[in-house]
């Protein structure tokens, strides 16, 4: 087997702190622009009450109007300063005073805090992270709250503006999160704050895997890698240094370790190939799969460790394997589920598995108990990601949009990727809440 060590490079406090020390008052600073000046730009923000700091942050029924610390990014900024010349709302956003706008944007990046110094959401304890590809940014969501509560934009930390973030995985405890940067070949490593504490260099990163116990994460690598090596890489998240595994096949990109936490499993897109990993040894298995090319893009394994789903892209199918003996995956069925199911995610129960269909626009879910499918929900827009809440109740999938197919709330110029929020009751959107270009991988975390 080949090992390749990979240099590391750890990095501390490179992200820019924010002021501890509060020097605008809401109520009598920010409060009263926001009802004499903003307040016209605000119309369709249904449900938006500007006479507290509370109704302000809870935002309106479609989404968040501030981002604490992103001023750029939030609602209330863009309104004033991006709308096109054409725009209906643009006669209000001109008669904005400047001195009022640089107020508020000072505000909010300053942590849109409200006058007893509290930070919006600083407390919220189910965390979701969403990778934008096209803008170089990762959206921090609140999953109880559905509401947007940080951004990190990566060409601040001396990133490229083509970095690509694609992947997110979370420690257990939510207090470290590692995301994969396909355009600059980095496995970066934040702290719950947002801190960039570590770095190490990886070839065209793709999806990551978080050992349950182990001091491990696997990483796969990214489909815009035209000929990556025929390795995955092993990190020990500890000190961030890498050792590379050969798998003997080309383009791995699925990747899932089984509960059990004593195999991994990785997928080929460019072959049917499936190589089982054994972790303590690092000896690999391969196995070939039935069938035309299935295009394998990610596995999900169901919390019982009985059953591996994962997505042909080509084929349009869902490929059912026994994982009851993990050292011995066995492929038992397939089931057709339509154009491009992307990342799978099974509910809590193991009663349901959900993906997105990206080129058919749809979510599907399936009946695990029959193999099934139980329904499937229109309206999304080349659905990526998928990630369940702590308690069950919802479903949330990035999706790309990079086709346009999701009309933004406004127009400012540029195609905003969306979460769509799903009910797992209802099996409905309750809501679809933008953020960056391109949206791609979510990872979740929760304490």
């Amino acid at each position: 087997m080949m090992r390749t060590m990979l240099p590391c490079i750890c990095i501390a406090g490179l992200l820019t702190t924010h002021a501890s020390a509060q020097d605008t008052a809401f109520a009598n600073d920010i409060l009263p622009i926001l009802q004499s000046d903003f307040a016209p730009l605000l119309v369709y923000e249904t449900g938006l009450q500007l006479d507290s700091w509370n109704a302000l942050i809870r935002g309106s029924e479609l989404g968040p109007v501030v981002i604490p610390f992103d001023a750029e990014g939030s609602l209330l900024i863009k309104l004033a300063t991006k709308l096109p010349q054409d725009h209906p709302l643009r006669a209000a956003a001109d008669a904005i005073r400047p001195s009022a706008v640089e107020r508020v944007r000072r505000w909010i990046n300053e942590g849109a805090r409200s006058d007893d110094g509290a930070v919006p959401y600083a407390d919220a304890a189910n965390l979701l992270y969403a990778c934008s590809e096209g803008d170089a940014t990762i959206h921090v969501i609140d999953m109880d709250k559905h509401i947007i509560v940080g951004t990190i934009r990566l060409e601040a930390l001396g990133f490229t503006r083509d970095a690509k973030p694609h992947h997110v995985a979370v420690e257990p405890d939510g207090s470290v999160w590692y995301v994969s940067l396909i355009g600059d070949d980095v496995v970066l490593k934040f702290n719950r704050a947002n801190e960039l504490i570590g770095q190490t260099e990886f070839e065209r990163p793709g999806m990551l895997a978080l050992h349950p116990d182990r001091d491990v994460l696997l990483i796969g690598r990214s489909m815009k890698a035209v000929n990556p090596p025929q390795r995955i890489g092993q990190l020990q998240r500890s000190t961030m240094e890498i050792e590379e595994i050969d798998v003997f096949f080309p383009r791995p990109h699925a990747l899932a370790i089984h509960p059990t936490g004593d195999h991994a499993y990785i997928g080929s897109l460019a072959e049917n190939r499936l190589a089982t990993l054994e972790l303590a040894e690092e000896n690999v298995n391969l196995a070939s799969i039935d069938g035309p090319t299935h295009t394998l893009v990610q596995f999900a394994i169901s919390p019982d460790g009985s059953t591996m789903a994962v997505g042909g892209q080509l084929t349009g199918q869902i490929l059912f394997f026994d994982t009851t003996a993990p050292s011995q995956p066995a492929m038992m069925d397939t089931l057709s589920v339509g154009a491009a199911p992307w990342h799978p995610v099974f509910t809590h129960d193991g009663k349901q598995l959900w993906f997105g269909n990206k080129m058919a626009g749809t979510v599907t879910i399936v009946n695990m108990e029959e193999r099934a499918v139980e329904a499937i929900i229109p309206g999304m827009a080349q659905p990526h990601g998928s990630a369940i809440s702590a308690d069950g109740a919802y479903v949330f999938v990035s999706n790309n949009n990079m086709n346009g197919s999701y009309a933004p709330r406004y127009d400012f110029g540029e195609m905003p990727g969306v979460i769509a929020i799903i009910s797992t009751a209802e099996q409905r959107v309750v809501r679809m809440l933008e953020v960056g270009a391109n949206a791609t991988g979510l990872g979740t975390a929760t304490r």
